[in-house]
């Protein structure tokens, strides 16, 4: 039954916050649009903010920003113990200045980037943001529960900037929501580890800014860590709610208690924190489900301004998932009980596909469940088309064995499906079995070959410390990556976490595990952003260390050379011929400067030039290539034109014509 809307139409009945820091800038992450868009088609008034992306556009907006943030980073030496770091960082920042006009036109507007090109501008993009908030509060990493509380009850007794200067941008950004909207209830959404402090943060702020707004958390991480938050002092004394569960009607409810149309008690779902020592209370079981629901709602969100190189948007097609028994798998294992696992129907999800593409114009949607029913989607896609709709999109999924029919992967490139994002834990069948990942090693390569053959992406995330894995059943696992590089994307890899909830943590002793005992967490730090993932530190009994488990993980990376795709974006067409075999000199792109002597100290013998954007340093001897004083880079021997041929392929510079056909000086002696 729809609510009834609040007495007081001057303020926002409920302010939607997804906070910082993460990498989920690809598109509107969609708790947010969901939440919004139920609370609207019951009358309410929202508001939405995504400050994650929000940080990105406060500094292309105000580019000085960077500048303030590289002086506070400035050491002399570098932290890394050379000076090269400052010159990095400097470089970085002079680019991103150069080009920032390139870098707002697409990022903002999905204008052309000139010179610079639409992969470059959201890699810069993506550089420029990381450096802001470096070394700041926002980039922080934890291990450690108590520590992230004390710290951000620190935090929110200084002035923001002096918690670093994206802090006090991000302040000034709450302010201005608090200013405009006067809501209500505010709703931070963490999903990721990383945003739980900068969360914690936000609460604070506007706990002292607005007294009189309520305050709930919820998400990804609440659902996980649920009764370790509601014993920290400082969410105690800043939040009134954690949300454990999905938020439409706990938030619908809550509003009505607030309007005094049912009591407090009443409101599903809901763990309420009281300011004293008093235990929490937790609410009703929530009674909506997912096929009640309506499609998303991104009015308000920035969604034509992500970090992607075309518009693309996501619906989720289903509430957990219905495999659910991967032992490492937080999110799925939630779905094991009776009735956890909710899906929409055909028409439900065609019904926000259209809802998606009509309202923003998008031609690409990512289904961004955790693990698709292909079927299901197969169907839905199916009626979209029959709607008059053609779109590309993307899911995740296992590889399934549905995959081993040709005719359902054909059926699915027919319906627009360009991707598929897959898990990969190895091709040994005796840990997939142990894991319960319900899928064939041996149907994987003909999965492949009939996923090429239909001309669908598949994208690898890629996990180590899979068990007790040997020697030999790791070789085995790099091989087929190895055999099937040209045909797959690498997004990521990691180490297997024991995260709260898995079956991992619940019964480690099943799968050859033992975990720490004390409440220290630990994640992937050398491999995902901020850490990535986060739960008990693990040992495998008669497996591999995490060193040695991280140094496998390390040949992959250095092995397997996957080839470039980007199913949102068209495909450059290969060049009808090879790039020449040598080139007498070259012309640096804008965005590749030469490391100078102060912080290179083997000048004397070589030249070192850095790409910037790509993050890449090439060493040229001095014997072979000289540098102009113009900047042009030119061949002294044969070998110097290889390597400019070299660095012409790398995409660092462009052949300078006038002198492509000029004779190789002779090298001039080193005295």
């Amino acid at each position: 039954m729809p609510s009834s809307p609040s007495a007081d139409r001057t303020r926002t009945d409920v302010l939607l916050i997804f906070p910082p820091q993460t990498e989920a800038r690809f598109f509107p992450y969609l708790s947010l649009p969901y939440l919004t868009g139920h609370l609207r088609r019951r009358g309410r008034r929202v508001h939405q903010a995504d400050l994650n992306i929000g940080v990105l556009h406060e500094l292309l907006r105000h580019p000085a920003l960077l500048d303030d943030a590289v002086r506070a980073q400035k050491t002399g030496t570098g932290d890394d113990g050379t000076a090269v770091s400052d010159w990095y960082r400097r470089a970085v920042a002079d680019v991103f200045t150069t080009h920032l006009g390139e870098v707002r036109a697409h990022v903002l507007h999905k204008e052309p980037a000139g010179e610079l090109g639409p992969d470059r501008a959201v890699r810069l993009a993506t550089l420029a943001l990381e450096l802001l908030v470096r070394g700041t509060f926002l980039a922080r990493t934890w291990d450690d529960l108590d520590r992230l509380d004390d710290a951000v009850r620190r935090a929110a007794d200084l002035p923001p900037a002096a918690s670093g200067v994206p802090v006090g941008s991000l302040h000034r950004q709450v302010t201005d929501l608090l200013g405009r909207h006067r809501p209500r209830v505010v709703g931070l959404s963490v999903a990721f580890f990383s945003q739980l402090a900068p969360a914690l943060l936000i609460a604070a702020w506007v706990r002292r800014l607005a007294p009189d707004a309520r305050i709930c958390l919820g998400g990804q991480q609440v659902m996980l860590r649920h009764d370790s938050l509601a014993r920290l002092p400082g969410v105690r004394e800043t939040v009134d709610a954690l949300c454990p569960t999905a938020g439409e009607e706990p938030l619908e409810r809550w509003l009505d208690a607030l309007d005094g149309t049912i009591p407090l008690a009443a409101v599903p779902g809901m763990t309420w924190l009281p300011r004293a020592e008093a235990a929490p209370r937790t609410g009703p079981a929530v009674t909506l489900r997912f096929r009640d629901l309506g499609p998303p709602d991104f009015t308000g969100l920035p969604f034509g301004s992500y970090l992607n190189n075309a518009l693309e948007l996501a619906i989720v097609s289903c509430v957990g998932c219905y495999w659910g028994r991967c032992a490492f798998c937080s999110y799925g294992n939630r779905s094991l009980p009776h009735g956890a696992y909710q899906q929409g129907t055909a028409d439900q999800i065609a019904d926000a596909v259209e809802a998606v593409v009509r309202a923003t114009g998008t031609r690409y949607v990512s289904v961004a469940d955790e693990n698709t029913n292909l079927r299901l989607i197969l169907k839905a896609m199916r009626a979209v088309r029959e709607r008059g709709i053609r779109i590309r999109f993307g899911v995740r999924s296992r590889l399934e064995p549905a995959l081993t029919e040709p005719e359902f992967c054909h059926a699915l490139a027919a319906a627009g499906c360009a991707m598929i994002s897959v898990g990969y834990e190895g091709t040994s069948q005796r840990l997939l079995d142990r894991m319960e990942r319900g899928v064939r090693a041996a149907d994987y390569q003909r999965i492949l070959d009939n996923l090429a053959a239909a001309g669908i992406t598949v994208r690898f995330t890629v996990m180590g410390q899979v068990l007790d894995e040997t020697p030999d059943e790791f070789e085995a696992s790099l091989r087929f990556l190895v055999d099937n590089e040209r045909h797959i994307g690498i997004d990521a890899l990691e180490l297997m976490v024991a995260e709260p909830g898995t079956r991992l943590a619940n019964s480690p002793e099943e799968y050859g595990l033992t975990l720490d005992a004390s409440d220290r967490l630990t994640g992937n730090p050398e491999l995902s952003y901020l850490a990535g993932r986060l739960g008990r530190p693990l040992a495998v009994h008669g497996g591999p260390t995490r060193t040695e488990a991280l140094d496998r993980l390390v040949r992959i990376f250095r092995t397997v050379r996957p080839g470039r795709t980007t199913p949102s974006a068209p495909q450059r067409p290969a060049p009808d011929h090879p790039r020449p075999p040598a080139v007498a000199a070259l012309r640096p792109h804008p965005w590749v400067r030469t490391v100078p002597a102060i912080a290179d100290d083997r000048t004397a013998d070589r030249l070192t030039v850095a790409d910037v954007v790509r993050e890449q340093f090439y060493a040229l001897p001095r014997a072979d290539v000289e540098q102009r004083a113009d900047g042009l880079l030119t061949a002294r021997t044969d070998r110097g034109r290889r390597l400019l041929a070299r660095l012409a392929d790398a995409a660092a510079g462009s052949p300078h014509p006038a002198l492509s056909a000029a004779p190789v000086p002779p090298a001039r002696s080193s005295t």
